[in-house]
């Protein structure tokens, strides 16, 4: 007996295919903060659908190697493995080998047979993915991270040959960081036409974008945890350098963190004579966030290898304007479009230029988002992204049971 699912999907049994999701970056119930729930955001849209997710936490101390099986959690079979493994990527293959024995044993042991096993990283647990993949004659789907697959890259020229071969064998490569995707394509050789953009999720995407009047405040949500990687001093002086031309305008960082973390915002504001002109707001939570961002002049977030940066999204989607990275973050979605300004990480100067022009030619950036809300929401909504996850989903299985994925 086979079914046939309302997206092309066709089982044996009426089973319907199994996705098995490897991540290093998972919001689970025992993962200390601070940690994105990107791919619980993905996980959720997919419950129709059986899914393993098994959260992943390096530990350098064995004694600290755990397994825990939560069962049944919010729609997902969720294990959380706390596995041994040293630092810098030191014995990297040896320890994710470990780490796809132990998952195989897992499955093997519960009878659940992956259809689709993905991983949430190329580099990493991207090994783990591709062996169990074999193992099980699933298709792999790997997402590619900019920020950490750069560094492997370049640190672990050895590695090479074999991260072109999980490249030649993935069914599909999903570009979360689209600024990196030259660059993942120069060191593996991978063929463009099995890569797809899988931007982050936001619940603000709307195909009709309404800019509201603005007040005359530029806004930095951030983790307080991450003040350099965020950029915050490059853009505090940025905003100090431009004050008077900047009349009546403040700088607003949003962000939770450590008191020391707390104190030094504050210190770097003193120290470049804001006190006034810049402030340190209390956390907010997400919903008023999304709220307070249509109100705000622009939303200014200079990151060093930012991976993603769900706020560039959530801003945009908002009406507001943006200052962002070239090479990091949202760089590489908004080819074509005029919708914020990008500037070198790390040069005060180029922060500096943009927020003037942000506020100088602030009715001009909000017109044009709104005039790009119908390719802002093709490009990055969860409904078009998760239509076409299905739809390789759907293309996977299918390829698998006709012998077009190789026994390897």
């Amino acid at each position: 007996m086979s079914v046939e699912t309302n997206d092309g999907l066709k089982m044996e049994g009426g089973r319907r295919p199994t996705i098995l999701h490897i991540s290093s970056d998972y919001l689970d119930p025992i993962r200390p903060p601070p940690i994105t729930d990107a791919v619980v955001r993905l996980v959720d849209r997919m419950t129709d659908l059986p899914q393993v997710v098994v959260s992943l936490q390096r530990v350098v101390d064995p004694r600290r190697v755990e397994w825990r099986d939560f069962g049944d959690f919010q729609g997902r079979r969720l294990i959380v493995y706390r596995y041994f493994a040293p630092p810098f990527g030191i014995g990297m293959a040896a320890c994710q080998f470990a780490v796809a024995r132990r998952i195989g044993r897992f499955l093997a042991a519960e009878r659940i047979q992956p259809d689709v096993v993905h991983t949430h990283r190329f580099t990493f647990e991207g090994i783990a993915g591709w062996l169990l993949a074999r193992r099980f004659k699933a298709a792999l789907f790997c997402s590619m991270r900019g920020e950490v697959e750069r560094k492997v890259f370049r640190s672990k020229p050895t590695y090479r040959p074999l991260f072109r071969r999980i490249a030649r064998d993935a069914a599909r490569i999903y570009h979360v960081s689209a600024w990196y995707r030259e660059g993942f394509e120069r060191y593996t050789g991978v063929d463009r036409r099995k890569t797809d953009l899988l931007p982050n999720i936001v619940f603000n995407a709307t195909a009709v974008i309404e800019p509201a009047t603005p007040r005359p405040v530029i806004v930095c949500p951030m983790s307080l945890r991450a003040i350099d990687k965020k950029g915050l001093p490059e853009l505090i002086a940025a905003f100090a350098s431009v004050r008077d031309r900047l009349p009546g305008v403040r700088l607003e960082v949003i962000g939770e963190g450590p008191e020391e973390a707390q104190a030094r915002v504050k210190a770097l504001i003193a120290a470049q004579g804001l006190e006034g002109r810049a402030v340190l707001r209390d956390f907010m939570p997400h919903d008023a966030l999304l709220d307070y961002l249509r109100e705000t002049l622009a939303m200014a977030l200079p990151s060093h290898q930012e991976t993603f940066g769900m706020v560039y999204l959530e801003a945009l989607f908002s009406g507001t304007p943006i200052l962002h990275t070239l090479g990091s973050g949202i760089d590489g979605y908004l080819d074509d479009l005029d919708v914020g300004v990008g500037v070198r990480p790390g040069n005060a100067s180029d922060i500096a230029a943009g927020l003037v022009r942000l506020v100088e030619d602030n009715a001009t950036y909000r017109s044009r988002i709104a005039a790009s809300s119908e390719v802002l929401y093709e490009r990055l909504a969860p409904e078009r992204t998760i239509a076409r996850y299905r739809e390789a989903v759907a293309d996977a299985v299918r390829a698998n049971r006709s012998g077009a994925v190789s026994d390897r």
